[in-house]
């Protein structure tokens, strides 16, 4: 069972939105749709996060390259002339420092500081430094955490984005291997009253569980695994988690804890992000017709929460 399936969503009301194209998905975030892209190598590249600016959503360039091509990579968006992010990582945090100085001055609107545990005390150090190159010229994300200490950390650091979620993605044993995580919707709920934007991470292979993300306080979502059976994703046919034996090796990293997995794709099962991405919209909407939902915005208020045995 996923962190997900312990819940429904019900109406409070009667709706009045009687169609699917009524609800306003647009957000306060650049009125992009609220769809983030993970940052993961296989998936989240160029091509990718062109097509997700296209379709008005928000792609986030992975970090898994050498800084040229990385850099070469925020060349080819920027010309695009869409929205988008880039993630950066906390090692050589100079070299770090000078792409997202290259992302910001080709027009990017979110640096992702892309590590696994937002705990980090170095999260305070890095979230500062950025800060103060860029001042509120951009926003700022990082991640992960699954608690309000957590996210009131990050907030204090600096940052106006923060992941929720540890150990439930679909290529994420973090769980199996440390311990670590909680049910991500219970995660959600402990941050709700956070000043800050929640970006629900990992596991939301179904629009359904956005639409719950929703009901417990997300801003956002940011959608994985599901995205690497885009045309446009990068990956040769097998997708996997930045902390697998697989990207380690592609990193020249030392094997240390191997919390990732590989899964493998098949080809023809592949269809055009715009597919991937009108599912998950059209899903969203049509929920918001059932719970009387002009906007997202009003899915928190409106969304009535019960068990699966209610």
């Amino acid at each position: 069972m996923s962190d997900y399936d312990s819940y429904y969503l019900i109406p409070k009301e009667i709706s009045d939105v009687t169609s699917r194209t009524i609800p306003d998905l647009k957000s306060d975030f650049h009125g992009v749709y609220p769809i983030f892209s993970s940052p993961m190598k296989g998936i989240s590249g160029s091509q990718l996060v062109i097509e997700m600016g296209r379709n008005n959503c928000f792609g986030i360039l992975h970090r898994f390259d050498i800084p040229e091509k990385r850099v070469d990579n925020i060349h080819k968006v920027a010309s695009e002339n869409i929205n988008y992010g880039v993630a950066i990582g906390l090692n050589d945090f100079d070299i770090e420092l000078d792409i997202a100085s290259c992302a910001f001055e080709r027009g990017a609107k979110l640096i992702c500081v892309d590590v696994a545990n937002g705990y980090n005390r170095n999260m305070e150090v890095v979230g500062k430094r950025l800060r103060g190159r860029f001042g509120k010229d951009i926003s700022l994300m990082a991640g992960n955490v699954v608690d309000s200490i957590g996210a009131e950390f990050l907030v204090n650091s600096g940052f106006d984005f923060v992941r929720i979620g540890i150990g439930n993605g679909g290529l994420c044993l973090t769980r199996d291997e440390t311990g670590i995580g909680r049910n991500t919707l219970m995660a959600l709920k402990d941050c709700i009253n956070v000043e800050v934007n929640l970006v629900c991470d990992g596991g939301i292979d179904k629009p359904g569980k956005a639409m719950k993300a929703f009901a417990f306080g997300a801003n956002f979502v940011m959608i994985g695994s599901q995205l690497g059976y885009a045309l446009e994703a990068e990956n040769d046919g097998v997708i996997y988690g930045m902390a697998s034996h697989r990207n380690h090796m592609l990193n020249k990293k030392d094997i240390k804890s191997v919390e990732g997995k590989d899964i493998p794709i098949d080809n023809n099962s592949k269809k055009p992000l715009k597919e991937i991405l009108d599912r998950y919209l059209w899903g969203i909407k049509s929920s918001c017709t059932y719970l009387n939902c002009n906007k997202l915005s009003e899915i928190l208020t409106n969304s009535r929460i019960i068990g699966i045995n209610e």
